[in-house]
């Protein structure tokens, strides 16, 4: 569909918006810190400096005030999730017949995206009359108050950027073999993806998911809830090979790991994938326990990363440090102890030749864990190298194995 604002009726374009701009007014959208609403790039690299030099203060202004500044090229252009936050920020400026061209653009190529339609509708009816309340055009409902949820989600994740450089607490040593690595925040349904390359670490995209209904910390079959720890992608599952609500693919984790298997974790089948074809994203929590993104994000995403042994850290909140800091976080006993394990190992009498490309993450499960990933390079009489994955414990004062296996 198509909708001309030019000629629209001009009447009630100064009356306050009580829809979308209701949800401007309970503070979604009220900051104009600069540090936190800018939108970063689709790559997650850079700031669109020309369009954030447009934001003034959040304010009712009258449209038919004179000398708008051109719609920013974030309402037409990038992820359709960039482009509904520069919709929400034509709106907050007042200038909705900017917003609602850009949104019927929006929703033209993205039918399926659910936010944008009720944004859209919200548009729509304001030329008529102010709206009662935010989704005043649309029915309300639980799918109303899902739809809410999301936009909270998508913005406080975009108003709360982590700072330039940080990482995961949790990512202590990561060696070059480990091109990429991923860390998904449960508070802001939102999923992040590292690269890690010659200068280290280093945050390049990141996306909204959604996971279980009833939360994190998983512990039974069907309980809905997603695990949280550190978990690692075993395969990638062809879309042709999968029901269709898993969309576009499926890249599998390897839960229950053996330190969870410890703990009697039971389940099986956690992935991260994409949705079906009638919808372009789900609500916070709507997996039966599954980290789940949109079907565009989840392809970028699998196309970037090796076919296997990414590790994935699912957490209730992500702590960021800066790289050094995450690194010097390891306790001196728990490295003693891997170096003294390590010694023991390579004068045993099945002896590697060595043990290299150890990866070091932090976890705090019922007790303080370090898992550590590395290889034994075959040594004499071996076939050949092996990689192994250990779950290192504190007890007291020191540090002991408490699981631990082969990487297949």
């Amino acid at each position: 569909m198509s909708f001309d604002t030019r000629h629209a009726p001009r009447k009630r374009r100064g009356a306050v918006l009580l829809g979308t701009v209701g949800l401007l007014a309970a503070g979604l959208l009220s900051t104009t810190d600069s540090r936190g609403l800018g939108w970063w790039s689709p790559s997650g690299q850079a700031r669109d400096a020309a369009w954030r030099a447009t934001m003034p203060a959040m304010r009712l202004a009258d449209e038919s005030a004179p000398a708008r500044p051109a719609p920013p090229a974030a309402a037409w252009q990038g992820s359709p999730e960039a482009r509904l936050i520069a919709i929400y920020r034509l709106v907050g400026q007042h200038r909705l017949a900017d917003a609602l061209a850009a949104s019927t653009a929006l929703v033209e190529q993205h039918p399926t995206f659910r936010l944008a339609q009720l944004l859209h509708a919200d548009l729509l009816a304001a030329h008529a009359a102010p709206l009662a309340a935010w989704g005043g055009a649309s029915a309300g409902g639980s799918e109303l108050a899902a739809l809410r949820d999301e936009v909270r989600q998508r913005l406080a994740a975009l108003r709360e950027r982590p700072p330039a450089g940080a990482v995961p607490a949790e990512f202590v040593q990561l060696p070059p073999s480990v091109p990429f690595a991923i860390a998904v925040d449960a508070s802001r349904s939102r999923l992040y993806l590292f690269e890690n390359g010659p200068q280290g670490m280093r945050l390049i995209d990141d996306f909204y998911v959604s996971v279980g209904k009833q939360g994190v910390d998983k512990l039974a079959e069907g309980d809905q809830k997603t695990p949280l720890g550190l978990y690692f992608i075993t395969d990638r599952i062809d879309p042709h090979a999968l029901q269709e609500r898993f969309g576009a693919g499926a890249l599998p984790l390897n839960y229950p790991n053996a330190y969870d298997r410890t703990r009697g974790r039971t389940g099986r089948g956690i992935l991260l994938h994409g949705v079906p074809p009638v919808t372009y994203s789900r609500p916070p929590q709507d997996s039966d326990g599954c980290v789940v993104l949109a079907n565009d994000d989840l392809l970028g995403l699998a196309a970037r990363l090796p076919q296997r042994d990414t590790p994935v850290l699912i957490t209730r909140r992500i702590d960021w440090r800066t790289p050094e800091a995450a690194h010097a976080s390891a306790p001196p006993a728990f490295r003693r102890a891997f170096e003294r394990w390590s010694a023991q190992r390579l004068a045993s009498p099945q002896a590697p030749a060595a043990i290299t490309d150890a990866s070091i993450v932090a976890w705090r499960d019922d007790r303080e864990l370090m898992v550590v990933t590395f290889r034994e390079q075959a040594g004499p009489g071996q076939p050949r190298d092996q990689v192994m994955r250990q779950y290192w414990g504190r007890d007291g004062d020191d540090w002991v194995v408490v699981a631990a296996g082969q990487v297949h």
